[in-house]
C-alpha cells in the first residue's frame, strides 16, 4: 500500500479526528464545540490583531521569531491566530462555562443524522477557519480570500480539498448557525 503524505491527506484525516471527537462527545456537546468556535474564531482574530498592532516589530519580539523560525511579522499574527483559536476552542469544548441541552423527541436515527450533521459542519467550521487565518484575512477586519498568500495560494493549487474550503469558506461559517436555527424552529421545547 503506497501512502503519499499531501495536504489532501492532512486536511482529510483532520477531518476525520474531528468528526470522530463528535461523535464521542455526543450531539449536545458538539453544539457547544460549534458555538465555542465562533466566539474563539471572533477572539483569536481579535487578539491576532491587537498583537500586529502592539507587539509585532519589537525587538525582544523579532528575536523569539527568529528563534522560533517564523520569518515575518504577517507569519507571527498568523502563528498567533492559529494558536490563541486552536486554544480557545479546546477551553470552550473543556471548560467552558455553558451548557447546551436540546429536546430528545425525535427517534433514534433522526438524533444520529443529527449528529452526523452537527459533527461534519463542526469539522468544516473549524478547519476554515483556521485556513481563512492562514490566508492572512481577518474576520473582524475584513478582506479577501481571492487576495490570500503566495504559499498558501500554491498549497491550494495542489489540494483540491483547501481549494473547495477555502472558495465555500464562508458557507461554511454560516451553515452550522442557519442549521442550529432550523433545528431550533422543529423542536417542542
Amino acid at each position: 500500500m503506497d501512502i503519499r503524505l499531501s495536504w489532501d491527506l492532512f486536511v482529510l484525516v483532520l477531518f476525520i479526528v474531528i468528526v470522530a471527537y463528535s461523535f464521542i462527545i455526543g450531539r449536545d456537546n458538539t453544539l457547544k464545540v460549534i458555538l465555542g468556535t465562533y466566539v474563539s474564531a471572533i477572539a483569536a482574530d481579535a487578539v491576532g490583531n491587537l498583537f500586529d498592532t502592539y507587539l509585532n516589530g519589537s525587538a525582544l519580539f523579532m528575536q523569539i521569531l527568529n528563534m522560533a523560525s517564523v520569518n515575518n511579522e504577517q507569519e507571527a499574527m498568523i502563528l498567533v491566530k492559529v494558536l490563541v483559536f486552536v486554544g480557545f476552542v479546546i477551553m470552550f469544548a473543556v471548560r467552558g462555562a455553558f451548557e447546551v441541552r436540546t429536546s430528545d423527541d425525535r427517534s433514534g436515527v433522526v438524533r444520529i443524522v443529527l449528529l452526523s450533521i452537527y459533527a461534519v459542519m463542526s469539522a468544516g467550521l473549524i478547519i476554515s477557519i483556521i485556513l481563512v487565518f492562514v490566508s492572512g484575512v481577518s474576520l473582524v477586519g475584513g478582506g479577501n480570500l481571492d487576495t490570500t498568500d503566495n504559499a498558501l495560494r500554491s498549497i491550494s493549487d495542489k489540494s483540491q480539498i483547501i481549494r473547495l474550503l477555502l472558495n465555500n469558506a464562508y458557507l461554511i461559517f454560516s451553515l452550522p448557525a442557519l442549521t442550529f436555527i432550523a433545528h431550533s424552529l422543529y423542536t417542542k421545547e
